[in-house]
């Protein structure tokens, strides 16, 4: 489901870029407007730490902090201090995102040719596995297809989806696959992670996982890379329309 969109470990989504080591403030702070504008960070998101944000962004901590104390000041994030405390994003204000309109349209393109690209080469991914797996690895993509079944909170269930689908990436035994699928992930996680998530959505993943591992198990390449392919369209590409 959407939540395929995080490399395991990683803890937000919603920024289709890694910025440059040499984006002054202001660009990192346009970046986070555009996912607040889009709704890839809603209100009430948790913003992750300066460091971990500087290091998923690929930029140095002084401007990460500049570009949050900016935002602050335009009232879209709030800082939050003791226990639970951090930097949340706040209610934005339609003046505030309007100058952003061309940025968001931009945003809007990038993300949803990265979800198109990643539905496709997910589909190539599996139907490798069909033809390359191991019995052990067959025997690891029903347990981990189980594991997700019984996470049916968002964070546990997007971390499981996760392990789910870099697992299918590696039954491929090639390790070019496996870091191209890392790649386009984190083009598409970078800095955030927070995509669409329900328990309708959660339901359908189950289901799904469900075939694509019986579909890996009979050998059937077609059968597992369509599948998979349908399944990341079906529940993530939704967010980019």
């Amino acid at each position: 489901m959407s939540e395929h969109s995080d490399l395991p470990g990683q803890e937000f989504s919603g920024l289709s870029e890694v910025v440059s080591l040499t984006s002054a403030p202001q660009q990192i702070a346009d970046h986070i407007l555009s996912g607040i504008a889009v709704g890839a960070l809603p209100e009430g998101t948790l913003l992750p730490g300066e460091r971990a944000l500087a290091a998923d962004l690929q930029v140095s901590r002084s401007s990460v902090r500049a570009a949050l104390e900016r935002l602050e000041r335009l009232g879209v994030v709030e800082r939050r201090r003791g226990r639970g405390g951090g930097t949340f994003v706040a209610s934005a204000a339609p003046a505030t995102l309007a100058p952003m309109a061309g940025r968001i349209e931009e945003f809007h393109a990038e993300r949803r040719n990265l979800l198109d690209a990643r539905a496709v080469f997910q589909n190539s991914l599996a139907a490798t596995a069909a033809l390359r797996r191991t019995d052990n690895e067959l025997d690891e993509l029903y347990d981990l297809a189980a594991a997700y079944s019984e996470q049916p909170e968002a964070s546990a269930a997007r971390t499981a989806d996760a392990r789910f689908h870099f697992a299918i990436a590696r039954a491929g035994h090639n390790p070019e696959l496996v870091r191209i699928a890392i790649d386009i992930d984190t083009r598409i996680n970078a800095g955030f992670r927070h995509d669409p998530f329900s328990h309708e959505l959660f339901d359908r993943a189950v289901i799904d996982h469900a075939a694509i591992v019986e579909a890996i198990a009979a050998g059937d390449a077609a059968a597992a890379g369509r599948l998979c392919e349908d399944h990341f369209r079906s529940t993530t590409m939704r967010e980019s329309r």
